[in-house]
């Protein structure tokens, strides 16, 4: 669920559906540092174009341009799935 993202999350990166592939083809994980804001520009918070955050991958990746490799992206929510929880018992 989009509402369950925020800072500290472990993370996913992943194609949206087949006609929407991920920037980050090697569907990367890592950790969101901090919000970045929507995908409108020069709008904050939830928005139609929905939510952005930057990722802090846990080994630098390349996009699907070749460029890079970065250490953080800004990341649509689309793109992102929670990591699954570690059971401490």
């Amino acid at each position: 669920m989009a509402g369950d993202f925020g800072i500290g999350a472990q993370v996913h990166l992943r194609d949206a559906s087949p006609s929407d592939p991920s920037p980050w083809p090697y569907e990367p994980s890592g950790i969101i540092v901090r919000s970045g804001g929507s995908a409108l520009a020069g709008v904050w918070g939830r928005a139609a174009g929905g939510r952005m955050w930057w990722v802090q991958f846990d080994e630098p990746q390349s996009n699907a341009q070749g460029d890079g490799p970065f250490a953080t992206a800004q990341v649509h929510e689309k793109y992102l799935e929670l990591a699954p929880t570690v059971d401490g018992a």
